[in-house]
């Protein structure tokens, strides 16, 4: 996983590459991603970046997020019944989903068994991977977070 400051070096430099001009609403957008590893949504996304930005829209936040998804410099999380979420954190991850406040965190540990060993074992070609675990964040265990998202 790429340092804070990284992440958004490397979202600006991909977003250049692909011809995408560097608007102060896009690069908000991904500073804010950057500074916040809280997999957030796009309206949540929107409503913190609208602070500094009132005349962003939420159709401009989509667009951005569709494109460092296509550049494969964010991942988008789908959830049924839930707005999607998305992280800058690309590498293989386990992902900690408390079902009471919505929050998610990065386990510092990655993924066991690489894409590589799949393909030798199973024939099976990985594209993408995720590996979540569903339970209670210890503030909500302590009964100290609100529900949200």
């Amino acid at each position: 996983m790429l340092e804070q400051g990284e992440d958004l070096i490397e979202m600006q430099k991909a977003l250049k590459a692909a011809g995408f001009r560097m608007s102060s609403q896009r690069k908000a957008i991904i500073e804010h991603l950057d500074s916040n590893k809280t997999h957030p949504s796009a309206r949540r996304i929107l409503e913190e970046v609208r602070q500094k930005h009132p005349d962003l829209s939420l159709a401009t936040v989509y667009n951005t997020l569709g494109v460092l998804t296509r550049l494969g410099q964010i991942k988008v999380m789908q959830f049924d019944g839930a707005d999607n979420r998305y992280e800058p954190n690309v590498e293989p991850h386990i992902n900690l989903i408390c079902t009471l406040c919505g929050s998610i965190d990065d386990l510092g540990e990655s993924i066991s068994v690489g894409a590589e060993k799949i393909m030798s074992e199973a024939g099976f070609e990985v594209f993408d991977s995720r590996l979540e675990f569903y339970g209670l964040c210890a503030k909500c265990r302590a009964g100290k977070r609100p529900q949200s998202e």
